[in-house]
């Protein structure tokens, strides 16, 4: 069953904004939609390069953003920007503040701006964003800013979105050596200093630059930039998008565009089997009520589950194996 109507689709290949808006609103809030919508967009992709902006909450990142698409759209960019914003844990809504900070860029037909909810995500992106940021890069857009909310260590989802990963820090916002512990630094490929008019901002460089200096894991791969800025300001930030483009092209040339497309692809597969897989277990009677029962009980006898899960897997592969054979019998 097709849930998108033809009109729209129409719409969105000639161009229309309104339609990409709302195919970005289907991916938000359908997850049914996702299959039909990949399969229309996949084979218009273009190649755009998704740029993640991602840091602790409070650094600019909005900021940032804002004036590296700017930077982008003069040198003839077709930009995209996916500015995701804190869901509330009471209300489900989200405030969606960034979009006020960007308003600059509204008029600016050069430029696609997007605020979305992190809704259920937990790693500082919403679970749409990557067919949101797939949605745009068929609408024809080759620079995508996909900018997080505020993250910690370990919120990584970013990385596995993005092409490249821009961690943006700012001077006197506690220890250093701990807020950058394995985990958020381990996937920048660039460091911008934002606020570098605030005092520490040296001594946040020369942190940075240690860690990075003595992080085994970073010993393969490229050494990040260190850059400052102060975006509000609109200062250094000609540096930092002249950096951004150089690693654009080190990306495509090198290979690793590909490879991040590749692992992105490889994730889709594996999560779409699953959601399959677990719809059709869902969808067998009784299966959500015995799930159910089946916890009861092994709470109350401090039980572990697996011995029930390793039965029930069994139990669904005997059954896909029977009408595995039944199919091959009646062929």
């Amino acid at each position: 069953m097709n849930l998108i109507a033809q009109a729209l689709w129409d719409d969105f290949f000639k161009g229309g904004r309104l339609a990409c808006a709302r195919l970005i609103s289907a991916v938000e809030n359908d997850p049914e939609a996702w299959p039909e919508i990949l399969d229309k967009i996949i084979p218009a992709q273009k190649g755009g390069v998704r740029i993640g902006v991602t840091g602790p909450p409070g650094v600019g990142k909005s900021t940032v953003t804002a004036a590296l698409a700017r930077r982008a759209a003069r040198a003839g960019h077709a930009v995209g920007i996916l500015a995701v914003d804190p869901t509330s844990p009471f209300s489900g809504g989200a405030f969606l503040g960034d979009r006020v900070r960007m308003q600059e860029l509204g008029g600016d037909d050069r430029v696609f701006i997007r605020s979305m909810a992190s809704r259920s995500g937990h790693g500082g992106l919403s679970p749409a964003t990557p067919y949101a940021a797939d949605v745009l890069d068929a609408f024809g857009l080759d620079r995508i800013f996909i900018e997080t909310v505020g993250v910690g260590q370990a919120e990584l989802d970013v990385l596995g979105c993005s092409d490249l990963v821009i961690l943006v820090l700012q001077p006197g916002t506690g220890d250093v050596i701990q807020a950058l512990k394995a985990g958020i630094i381990e996937a920048a490929d660039l460091f911008l200093v934002n606020k570098s008019d605030l005092q520490g901002t040296e001594t946040l460089l020369d942190s940075l630059r240690f860690l990075m200096d003595i992080s085994p894991v970073r010993k393969e791969r490229p050494f990040p930039a260190v850059l400052e800025a102060a975006a509000l300001l609109d200062k250094g930030m000609d540096a930092a998008a002249a950096e951004i483009e150089r690693l654009v092209e080190n990306c495509v040339g090198s290979g690793r565009y590909r490879e991040k497309r590749l692992s992105r692809l490889e994730q889709e597969i594996r999560a779409a089997i699953q959601r399959e897989l677990w719809l059709d277990f869902s969808a067998l009677a009784g299966a959500e009520e015995e799930i159910r029962a089946v916890a009861a009980d092994l709470l109350t006898k401090r039980a572990s589950p697996y011995p029930y899960i390793r039965e029930t897997c069994s139990r669904i592969r005997i059954q896909l194996a029977d009408e595995r054979a039944s199919r091959v019998k009646d062929e």
